[in-house]
């Protein structure tokens, strides 16, 4: 008896997975009793939150591992794979996005000896670009988009919104984008419905671009109106005004507040908002915001928070102003016994009054990297730790009582595994390369995912355009100086060939000691960069960025990557070395209308003798042909349309993915469609129609794992009654 499995999950089966999927199977028939390919199955895993961060635009999915076997080995073998894809729909009518996936190593991890070892809560993570979609919308209003995460155990997830995992689950969330704080005449002309004269457009070009300004406090006055009609309650409303006069140790670094005098002046009982803080005895309020969900990112030492807001006002501000912040303070207990004694860092999010707020709120998420390098061990000996997450509303939570909460929040606990690791001397490692993990690139076909035997899109990747290469240098205890470089050459070429793959480059760093956000700016013609990521003076590297290697120039090919830094002697170091394969071919349009397939491009879609045709009862089948291929084809399909006026009439086929090691896509495929089906099937109304052709490629384009579209390429023709 084998794991059944549909197309779209067809993988290598290797053999120390056999067992554990058959012990999953066998729990299926023997505990659920339903079909197999019909309802998720969350025994193993279970994505358990999801949320949006705004400013920084990342995506992110807290992951429930629930037991200690079924995970296809130990944390020293390969193990499974737990994928994570993300999809999003902004409102704009086009239905669901795909944003790519993320995934993480899970494994075989026992409960002995006793102690909090499950379930173990993993945090994946995903930047996404969604300038496009924020609007300069009302300020009580926000462009609210549904978040789609789709958990996927050892199989990826397609780029079909709609797809039902084996195991694994779908959650919808959600979430807030952030309000354009660059707009353009365009935006304004479109705002007002005014079609510009040419004559104004000499004078205000719809391109100007217009920075707007700061965002004003609010007024006591209007917002104190405000929150009354919206059942706000006072204590809320002026928290940051009263709560100091209580509790002295209370910090506001990032919030605003009244002058108490002008509360007074508004007839405010001031003394029954002191009673409530001072009986507050350590018990927080959920009822504006709580935090749900709290996960490690094992691979990028990075903990993460999914925090849900569920009121449209009682934040201090609406999108055109400052708003209010939530901070989420994080602890370890790295001993486990029962006591958080190291105090982690404090994340923070903007948060502010949303009119249109969904019924179910709003999900965001916040992250921190920390360090683990003093508590690193090899991978026969698991840590697992246990992680605490406060949160705090508007004040500081506190940075020496992990037990301490704030009169808004709450705490949430959490078991996280931390990444195996040498805890001695200055080590270095890629974690990801080109936005994929590191450990999922083939030693012997420099591909990503590879797979020879039953592959699908998801498998066999190449790269091409910017590769973003992440990575960890542990100073376990060194502060002097590190340096690194990251270099490439065409593989087989000898190492004098090696040449840096940036000598300019940019980090995002974040200093807890300020509590600030910085760049760090580093020009090196050398290609050296210095590692500045320093938990021992609370400086961090907020993605781990180290280098971005722009292939865009190059041949087509394998090369072989080179990490090289210092070590606590300043004696150089390999922290990894591997080959991957590059490829940058586009693929070309026939750019004509043809009566066959252009074999001088990439694609091509004609209909068999010409378009622009008419067709009726007498002569109702459409013959054509499309031309999709490239050394890394990944799918062609159809696009029919108008969709309103279709009925039952379909394209045979429609469509098709790559299947095969040597499959490049299709020189000339045939395809039919019969615009009068035999009753009692409805055929195509009176009207014109377009059938266009989209192809995708696997190549990991600009570090995203979404799939490079290219086309459409359209032919035409009318129906006659």
């Amino acid at each position: 008896m084998e794991r059944v499995k549909s197309a779209a999950e067809t993988a290598p089966v290797h053999e120390p997975l056999i067992d554990k999927e058959l012990a999953r199977k066998k729990f299926l028939f023997k505990q659920l009793s339903i079909p197999m390919a019909t309802q998720s199955i969350t025994f193993w895993e279970e994505l358990t939150c999801v949320g949006y961060n705004p400013k920084d635009r990342r995506l992110e999915g807290i992951v429930s591992i629930k037991q200690s076997s079924g995970y296809s080995g130990t944390l020293c073998n390969p193990a499974s794979r737990e994928y994570v894809r993300f999809f999003v729909d902004f409102k704009d009518g086009s239905g669901f996005h795909d944003m790519g996936y993320t995934n993480f190593k899970a494994c075989d991890i026992s409960n002995a000896p006793p102690g909090p070892q499950h379930p173990l809560m993993y945090m994946t993570q995903l930047t996404i670009n969604d300038e496009k979609y924020r609007k300069f919308l009302d300020c009580n209003k926000a462009v609210i988009p549904t978040v789609r995460g789709i958990l996927s155990w050892n199989v990826i997830p397609p780029s079909n919104p709609n797809y039902i995992p084996h195991y694994g689950n779908v959650k919808d969330v959600k979430v807030q984008l952030e309000r354009k704080s660059i707009i353009f005449l365009k935006d304004i002309y479109d705002i007002l419905k005014v079609k510009p004269t040419l004559e104004l457009q000499d004078v205000l070009p719809q391109k100007e671009q217009i920075t707007l300004p700061p965002p004003p406090p609010p007024g006591i006055e209007a917002i104190y109106k405000e929150y009354k009609a919206t059942g706000v309650p006072d204590h809320r409303t002026f928290y940051t005004t009263v709560a100091p006069l209580v509790n002295s140790k209370a910090t506001f670094t990032k919030a605003s507040s009244f002058n108490i005098n002008d509360v007074s002046k508004l007839k405010v009982d001031v003394e029954s908002i002191l009673d409530v803080f001072i009986n507050q005895s350590n018990k927080a309020d959920v009822t504006f915001e709580e935090l749900r969900c709290v996960g490690l990112n094992t691979a990028i030492d990075t903990v993460g928070a999914v925090i849900h807001v569920k009121k449209p006002s009682g934040f201090s501000g609406n999108l055109c102003q400052k708003g209010s912040q939530e901070h989420v303070a994080f602890w370890a207990d790295w001993n486990n016994n029962g006591t958080y004694d190291e105090y982690l860092g404090t994340a923070s999010l903007e948060v502010h009054d949303i009119g249109n707020i969904p019924v179910d709120g709003l999900y965001y998420n916040v992250a921190l990297p920390i360090n683990t390098s003093k508590h690193l061990r090899k991978c026969v000996n698991p840590n697992i730790i246990r992680l605490r997450a406060v949160l705090s509303w508007e004040s500081l939570p506190s940075t020496t009582d992990p037990n301490a909460l704030n009169p808004w929040g709450n705490r949430v606990d959490a078991v996280v595994q931390i990444r195996p690791g040498n805890s001695s001397g200055v080590q270095g490692k890629l974690t990801y390369v080109g936005g994929v993990d590191r450990d999922d690139i083939d030693p012997f076909h420099y591909l990503y995912n590879y797979n020879a035997f039953a592959p699908t899109i998801n498998n066999n990747r190449p790269w091409g355009g910017l590769v973003n290469l992440q990575g960890i240098i542990d100073r376990n205890g060194f502060n002097g100086t590190i340096k690194y470089k990251i270099m490439f050459k065409k593989i087989g070429a000898p190492d004098a060939d090696y040449a840096t793959v940036s000598t300019s480059e940019s980090f995002q760093m974040f200093d807890f000691s300020t509590f600030t956000e910085f760049t760090d700016n580093q020009n090196s013609p050398d290609g050296w960069f210095i590692y500045k990521q320093n938990a021992a003076i609370g400086l961090y590297n907020e993605t781990n960025h180290l280098a971005t290697w722009n292939t865009g120039g190059l041949t087509d090919g394998t090369y072989t990557v080179k990490f090289i830094y210092t070590d606590e002697f300043a004696i150089e170091q390999t922290g990894d070395q591997f080959s991957m394969i590059v490829n940058n071919k586009p693929m070309t349009v026939s750019p004509t209308a043809n009566a066959v397939v252009d074999i001088n491009f990439d694609m091509d879609d004609v209909i068999d003798g010409g378009d622009c045709h008419s067709y009726d009862e007498s002569n109702h089948v459409i013959n054509g042909h499309v031309r999709a291929v490239h050394p890394y084809f990944a799918s062609w399909g159809l696009v029919f349309e108008p969709a309103s006026h279709i009925h039952d009439c379909v394209i045979v086929p429609a469509g098709r993915s790559y299947s095969s090691l040597p499959d490049n896509g299709d020189a000339n495929a045939a395809w039919a469609l019969d615009t009068q089906p035999p009753a009692p099937k409805v055929g195509l109304d009176p009207c014109g129609y377009t059938v266009s052709l989209l192809a995708h490629t696997r190549v990991i384009l600009n570090s995203s794992t979404q799939f490079p579209q290219y086309g459409p390429k359209a032919v035409g023709f009318a129906v006659l009654s």
